[in-house]
């Protein structure tokens, strides 16, 4: 069995949470793309864990964990994560394989990247982790892949070529030493590629997607995107090897969030953004910028839902609506006098004004306001939902 899990908005749908949860059945929880950038906050009850870096298996579970090529490692982070996990779980460590063709992100890959931002004419929002010139450096060819950590002189070569391209001052020598005393602490969780698909292809695995389809670099709200395919189309590079997925879960919230800059049609401004923010604790994982929030909609969930070949839908944070007295959904646009249901793409959402239909809110999600709501999403969109978070446990979840 080969499933994906797969955000289907911003980011930040309770796509951790859920990883967990449905890792239960799997051998392997599969990290395929993106970097620290992503955050997935997973509450066991007894004790939280955020990742920013490792995939979100059920570690008590004793779950294997698979870094893939795709992905852009801060050791950094790496080590405190896995520091985390073995201080919380023992023997934890052992369950983790990282591939040692996936990049390196250098420290000042972070300079970089805020001094790009800010040199920009409008600014894109980036988490400024270096994320971006990571994979700017992999496609100019002048990247640093784990591998080659093994080779000093090698390393030395592209530090210094880094500094070159890029016009930087480098301290060469102490970049070289503080990368190979990180790459020593890893060097027994490394796998090659290959190693990692012949252990892997025949067993069951769960892929788990970073931020969401519309921040994905090639058919989100560009330029206000990440620098991969977080969507389900980057599973194939970002794990190495061909795969043929047998289900697509795409998480959404109720409501709808965002976190950076970038058009967002259906935003709540004022005290009402404030209220919802503070309802749902929205603030990122990885950053604690507070997230924009705003009301569901449809149309982005449609085009979401399409592009990501998603077949079956999971509703998180539901239970943060709870008590609302109504709840408006956006089912379409108005457009320069049209109405439109559905998107080719995405270049006309900053000057879309939303078509709202007002529900009546609930105040459980057994209720049957709350069952008509679900219903209308599931009618709109064409694809049922298998389960619906009811909190923000790994266990606070039902399977419809």
């Amino acid at each position: 069995m080969k499933t994906a899990v797969i955000g289907l908005q911003w980011g930040d749908e309770g796509k951790g949470k859920i990883v967990t949860y449905l890792s239960r059945n799997y051998d392997c929880v599969v990290r395929y793309s993106g970097g620290s950038n992503a955050g997935h906050t997973v509450d066991y009850g007894d004790f939280k864990i955020v990742h920013h870096l490792l995939p979100s298996a059920d570690v008590k579970k004793q779950k294997m964990m698979y870094i893939g090529p795709g992905v852009v490692v801060d050791f950094d982070v790496l080590i405190e994560e896995i520091d985390q996990i073995d201080k919380l779980l023992p023997h934890a460590r052992s369950l983790l394989r990282i591939s040692k063709q996936a990049h390196v992100v250098l420290p000042v890959y972070k300079e970089l990247d805020e001094k790009i931002d800010k040199s920009r004419l409008n600014a894109i929002g980036t988490t400024r982790r270096g994320i971006g010139l990571s994979y700017a450096n992999r496609a100019l060819r002048c990247g640093l892949r784990i591998q080659d950590l093994e080779n000093t002189s090698k390393t030395r070569y592209f530090i210094q070529e880094l500094s070159h391209i890029w016009q930087t001052s480098i301290d060469v020598e102490r970049i070289l030493d503080e990368l190979i005393a990180k790459y020593n602490k890893t060097r027994d969780l490394l796998i090659d590629t290959v190693q990692a698909v012949r252990t892997l292809k025949d067993k069951d695995l769960l892929f788990e997607g970073t931020q969401g389809v519309l921040l994905d670099v090639d058919v989100g709200t560009y330029p206000y995107v990440t620098s991969t395919n977080c969507s389900s189309t980057g599973i194939q590079s970002g794990f190495g090897y061909p795969v043929q997925l047998d289900q697509v879960f795409g998480v959404m919230k109720a409501y709808t969030t965002r976190v950076g800059e970038g058009p967002f049609p259906t935003e709540l401004k004022g005290e009402e953004g404030e209220k919802l923010r503070k309802l749902g604790g929205e603030y990122g994982a990885t950053t604690g910028r507070p997230r924009r929030c705003g009301w569901l909609d449809l149309v982005l969930l449609r085009y979401a839902v399409e592009l990501s070949g998603c077949n079956s839908l999971i509703l998180t944070k539901a239970d943060i609506l709870s008590g609302y007295d109504k709840v408006p959904v956006c089912v379409a646009y108005k457009f320069k006098g049209k109405v439109l249901e559905s998107l080719d793409n995405l270049e006309l959402v900053d000057q879309a004004e939303p078509i709202y239909e007002i529900f009546d809110g609930w105040k459980s999600l057994e209720s049957k306001e709350f069952e008509r709501f679900v219903t209308k999403i599931e009618k709109e969109i064409g694809v049922k939902f298998s389960h619906i978070s009811t909190g923000p446990r790994v266990d606070e979840i039902l399977k419809i």
